[in-house]
């Protein structure tokens, strides 16, 4: 018997791509017509990529926190840390190795600080990553004297820009920045470590049922602890291909960019709360954001404005996520009269 074809289901699974499409036609059309610029343009396309692979990095960390059921306000001021103190060592010490490692080192510590606090009290870790971000904000400019710090390209190893800013020769004369290939390597083992892996599993497990996590034998604080330091290390490597392609450091790198790359995540398909959702859907959900606030620049729209194109992004986010969560209940219910069983499968 064959099976019969689900368009609304086909629909449903490529509607972020077909998204992405059609934004990227709209601004190609609105681009040539109102100021003559070519948007699709090869040179534009590795320019978007480079200017926001960092956050996409960024985001494979915040996907493991969102599949697990948590979520870090923390993220832009770990960033802003690891960055300054990363520029310290390496000013002071002339070492970029010691300086890369140190910046490893925190960011794993204080993301996985979150962590323990997180399994400690039992208490969705909101509160207690707004904490952390009061604290990471004063320790940043406590670093620096109080004052606020830029540490140009020329003060810093040339390693950074090796790793981030690079331009590596591409099709049609345009570059392709090294910060999009440790990018693209990132999201792979983040999507590997996601599905091939005991751990991995175990992550959309803690999202749709820590209970179950807990019978099964797998220690839900030692989990909750390991996703956020996991969390950390992407958020160090992210800041570190974030100053190559900035070319400097400075406290409010990254400040911020949690709540681009939560939106994102969330358009793309990642459940806030846990337990459904791929790599995939999260790179898709920010490069959408990427070309909106791109398209805007190109043509010179008032800043605010991008803000409030934001903020009506993650309005329909929360509520596409919302819908879609009731359209799989009421379907289970039509068919078996009760709510489906958590899955831990995207």
């Amino acid at each position: 018997m064959k099976k019969k074809f689900d368009m609304s289901g086909l629909l449903q699974k490529y509607m972020m791509y077909i998204v992405l499409i059609v934004l990227l036609v709209i601004f190609e059309v609105l681009c040539k017509t109102m100021t003559g610029r070519d948007f699709l343009s090869m040179a534009n396309i590795m320019n978007i990529l480079g200017n926001y692979s960092y956050q996409i990095i960024v985001g494979i960390g915040i996907t493991f926190i969102m599949l697990g059921g948590a979520m870090d306000l923390s993220t832009g001021y770990i960033l802003s840390s690891v960055g300054i103190a990363m520029s310290l060592v390496d000013i002071n010490t002339g070492s970029w190795i010691l300086a890369i490692g140190v910046g490893i080192i925190l960011g794993v510590v204080f993301s996985g600080f979150n962590g323990v606090m997180y399994a400690w009290l039992k208490v969705f870790p909101f509160i207690i990553t707004l904490a952390m971000q009061y604290i990471l904000n004063g320790t940043t400019y406590l670093l620096t004297g109080g004052a606020q710090k830029t540490f140009r390209g020329s003060e810093l190893s040339g390693v950074y820009k090796v790793l981030g800013g690079y331009n590596i020769p591409f099709i049609g004369g345009s570059s392709l920045k090294s910060g999009v290939v440790v990018m693209i390597i990132l999201v792979i083992i983040g999507s590997l470590i996601l599905n091939k892996t005991h751990f991995g599993r175990n992550v959309y497990a803690l999202g749709s049922n820590p209970d179950a996590v807990a019978l099964s034998g797998v220690s839900v604080a030692k989990m909750r602890i390991a996703i956020f330091a996991l969390a950390g290390l992407f958020f160090a490597l992210a800041q570190i291909v974030n100053i190559g392609r900035m070319g400097s450091a400075s406290q409010s790198m990254g400040v911020g960019d949690e709540f681009t790359v939560m939106a994102g995540a969330m358009l793309g398909g990642i459940k806030m709360g846990g337990g459904g959702g791929k790599m995939n859907n999260m790179v898709v959900g920010v490069l959408i954001i990427s070309v909106l606030n791109q398209g805007f620049n190109f043509l010179n729209i008032n800043t605010y404005w991008q803000y409030v194109a934001l903020g009506c992004v993650l309005l329909f986010a929360v509520a596409l996520d919302t819908l879609q969560t009731r359209a799989v209940i009421n379907a289970a219910k039509k068919v078996s009269g009760t709510a489906p069983a958590a899955s831990t499968q995207a």
